[in-house]
């Protein structure tokens, strides 16, 4: 069975709080889970989610379903967030792509064993920060949102790669897409954002 885990639930810490409830009902299945390599997509707070906590505003802790070892403290300031489009560098079976998205977080990521990536433009998991989001074979947990995977067309390979391999137990290798359209749109992006950092 293919087997892709999205889930993305930015928002403010109350709906953080509700949604955290419900799934720790689930913390042992959803680990399970991840051992068992199904694939996790995890973005903005389904990020914070899976790792021990998340320290709201007001000092107010969420529980994590405790997946990873991670943990995510709000900035006290409400008017100050990690917002903007950012680039990070990473290493997808063994050969690097920048990936691109949007990020806006007051959260700040800490303890982070295995990164996504190397920030090349934005912030990343802190403010200023050089590495981005968590990553295992099967889980990329990130603060990119996007849009994410139409953005960045060798991440969807990556997945659909991965999860094609685990349900038949195959090697595969896909007939490469015609991307040229997609290519040219990031190839601007990628020419803008990194030109504005060099500028600065």
């Amino acid at each position: 069975m293919i087997m892709i885990l999205f889930l993305q639930v930015g928002g403010a810490d109350n709906e953080q709080s509700i949604l955290a409830n419900d799934l720790v009902k689930y913390k042992d299945n959803i680990r399970e889970a991840v051992q068992n390599g199904v694939f996790f997509l995890l973005i903005c707070g389904a990020y914070q989610l899976f790792g021990k906590y998340y320290k709201g505003v007001e000092g107010d802790i969420i529980p994590g379903l405790e997946v990873f070892d991670y943990y995510t403290e709000a900035n006290p300031d409400r008017k100050k967030r990690c917002i903007g489009n950012i680039v990070i560098e990473a290493n997808l079976n063994g050969f690097n792509t920048k990936v691109i998205g949007f990020e806006n977080h007051g959260g700040q990521t800490f303890d982070i064993s295995s990164s996504f990536g190397k920030v090349l433009f934005g912030n990343g998991n802190k403010f200023g920060d050089t590495e981005e989001g968590y990553f295992q074979k099967n889980v990329i947990a990130t603060y990119l949102h996007g849009p994410l995977l139409s953005k960045n067309p060798e991440l969807c390979d990556y997945i659909i790669k991965y999860c094609l391999d685990r349900k038949y137990d195959e090697n595969f290798a896909l007939e490469p897409l015609n991307d040229k359209f997609e290519n040219l749109c990031r190839d601007q992006l990628l020419n803008r954002f990194l030109k504005e950092h060099t500028e600065n």
